[in-house]
């Protein structure tokens, strides 16, 4: 039998009190053998994106780990194995339970505070941002715009992809259907009105960032050049507030949808590769 790898990272499921109900976290202890070097809150992106990279952010958040930082993974409410129905959940549900998971991460590690967020999650750690006031945010391929997160949701609807007569034939179509019932379902999961008025409403342009520094990591996919437009437009408009954006453009272009477990090797080894160099 082989013996147990001492460096192996120390990883504790548990739920917290939260309201409403409880949340489903994993926390990720930092290595004892190396100097600490502050807290990791992730934040989760949006609806099947979460099951189809559960276990890359676990990948990373172990490897965060074994360079001494302790991370915390928390599903939001509605969102994985947290109580609630995923129709329930509310942008200010999501905010108030990223305030929570913060404050029991500083209760056990006094160290800087680093927001990460992948796709809607950059969104959302950008959105606490401003009430958090961590040092960094780590950004995995975020949406800079809520209502471009919902229309790429609606285009996953089964009306949209296998039409029958008479149904919606775009996501202005869907949105309308939205108006109406106060809830569609798209690719099995049920939103509601309200959530998806306050995620159109979210737009990084317009929100008032603390001084802090930014890792972005993206893919540029087709259009590398569009891509690395808009993150200098961001940069410049941040710097205004005192806000150091660091960009990264990685070569490639995931399939964020669809079925399966989803893993980015590239951004992970770049990420693991940057805070190992401590960037803050």
């Amino acid at each position: 039998m082989n013996a147990p790898l001492l460096t192996t990272p120390r990883v504790e499921p548990f739920f917290f009190d939260a309201e409403p109900g409880t949340r489903f976290s994993l926390y990720h202890a930092p290595n004892p053998q190396v100097a600490p070097r502050g807290a990791i809150l992730y934040v989760h992106p949006f609806a099947e994106e979460l099951s189809r990279t559960r276990r890359m952010a676990a990948q990373q958040s172990r490897a965060f780990a074994a360079l001494g930082y302790a991370v915390l993974q928390i599903d939001l409410f509605g969102c994985g194995d947290s109580c609630g129905e995923f129709n329930a959940g509310r942008w200010e549900i999501w905010r108030d339970d990223l305030a929570v998971a913060a404050a029991w991460l500083a209760e056990r590690d006094s160290g800087p505070l680093t927001l990460w967020g992948l796709r809607l999650g950059g969104l959302l750690a950008l959105d606490a941002a401003a009430v958090l006031k961590p040092r960094r945010l780590l950004l995995w391929q975020p949406y800079l715009s809520g209502r471009t997160c919902i229309n790429q949701f609606l285009r996953l609807s089964e009306q949209l992809r296998d039409p029958a007569p008479g149904a919606p034939r775009s996501t202005s179509a869907l949105r309308a259907q939205l108006a109406v019932h106060g809830m569609i379902e798209v690719a099995g999961y049920e939103v509601a009105v309200p959530l998806v008025k306050a995620i159109d409403a979210c737009d990084a342009a317009s929100i008032a960032l603390p001084p802090c520094s930014i890792h972005w990591l993206g893919y540029g996919g087709p259009a590398p050049a569009r891509a690395a437009a808009g993150a200098a437009r961001m940069k410049e408009r941040w710097a205004e507030a005192g806000v150091e954006l660091h960009y990264r453009q990685l070569e490639g272009s995931p399939a964020w949808s669809g079925a399966g477990h989803l893993d980015c090797p590239v951004l992970r080894d770049a990420t693991s590769t940057l805070f190992a160099g401590d960037p803050a």
